[in-house]
Order: C-alpha cells, then structure tokens, then sequence
C-alpha cells in the first residue's frame, strides 16, 4: 500500500528516504499538499495535525498513523503564549544567521538532544515564518472535540522520552473510534529519525 507521508515544520519530502530503503512505497509531501484520497496518510508533527485535519475535512484514506502530533491548544491564556512564542521564531528564522539558529531550534527540549542537518539552501526563510504563524496550534482550532468524527484505524506514535506527546497520544487514542497506540523506546519527538529502523519495521507490520 502506498504511504503518503507528510513531513512537519522544516521538515523535507527526503527526510522519508529511509522508509523506501526499508521496502515501503512512499510518495513524501508537503503537508500543505494532501492528496484528497489514497492508502495510509502518515503526519509528522505538524504534518501530523495537518493531517488529521485534512480527514477532518474528508480526505479519503484507508487508514493513517499520526507522528508526534499535538491536539491543538484549548485554553485561550495558552494560545497566546503559543502564539507570542511563535512569533518570536517565525522573527527570528526572517532574521538570524542560519547555523547559529539551528543550533538554537535543536537546542530545545522537545526533541532530546538529537539534530537533523538542515541546509539553508534547502528552504524559503518567508514560507518557514508564515509556517510558523498561520499552522500553530494557536492559529488553528483544537483537534481534540472533532477527534470522534475520524472512523478509520489510527496508528498514533509518540517516543517514550517525550512525555507531553505521549500524555497528547493517550488522550487522542481514547478519543477516537478505531485507534492504537505505540510508544516507540529509545526516541524523543523525532521519533522516525531517532529509531529509524524500529519505525519502520512498525510500519511494515500494518
């Protein structure tokens, strides 16, 4: 079956490669692009909500795997700060020399020390910025009320050392109708990049 992948923020259609070198068909995206049918749709982080958010709005899949994916931010103290923060990354990647930035977007807690080699070469500084402004989760509504509303079977994976994702995780899978849950060890938020050959071996098992 035939994977659409959706990469999430700085993220690139290369970054799934590895799922290929395993055996699996992969046709890798931007989440900005969704196909509005096809076979597994799987999200990462902001492709993930994305994602789920494009079923939301009918999408057609046999099934999906979301990826480190938040629900979105409820309480309206929260998403201000959300949003304050973001604008103050979204200025930022406008502004700041390219490495030292990385190092500082690496740096934070979320994903437990572990770094992905970004090129500026490979990016649009602008559409990082708007990314960052327009797809937050203090942009965007919360998932989690319209969670029930998604029939197909959900494979959500969060990594063990990423604790606020997999209290997310726990919530998203008792809120929707055909869903399971798979706790990846050894992996933070980058989960597919941290255990490579774990996650797709997972993945293979569908």
């Amino acid at each position: 079956m035939m994977i659409t992948a959706l990469h999430g923020f700085l993220g690139l259609p290369s970054d799934w490669d590895f799922l290929r070198a395993a055996g699996l068909e992969v046709d890798s995206r931007n989440p900005g692009h969704i196909p509005p049918r096809g076979d597994i749709l799987l999200g990462y982080s902001m492709g993930g909500r994305l994602g789920l958010r494009a079923l939301l709005d009918g999408a057609r899949y046999t099934r999906g795997v979301i990826v480190s994916a938040g629900l979105g931010i409820e309480v309206e103290e929260e998403r201000v700060a959300r949003r304050t923060a973001d604008e103050s990354w979204a200025s930022r990647f406008e502004t700041e020399e390219w490495s030292g930035l990385m190092r500082s977007w690496d740096a934070q807690p979320i994903f437990g020390g572990h770094r992905m080699v970004r090129r500026e070469s490979d990016f649009d500084r602008a559409t990082l910025a708007d990314d960052l402004r327009r797809q937050s989760p203090a942009a965007l509504e919360p998932l989690a009320p319209r969670l029930h509303e998604i029939a197909i079977p959900i494979l959500w994976i969060v990594g063990e050392r990423d604790p606020r994702y997999v209290a997310q995780a726990r919530r998203a899978v008792a809120l929707l109708p055909d869903a399971e849950l798979w706790i990846c060890p050894g992996a933070a938020h980058r989960v597919p990049w941290e255990q490579p050959e774990l996650f797709a071996a997972r993945l293979l098992a569908i």
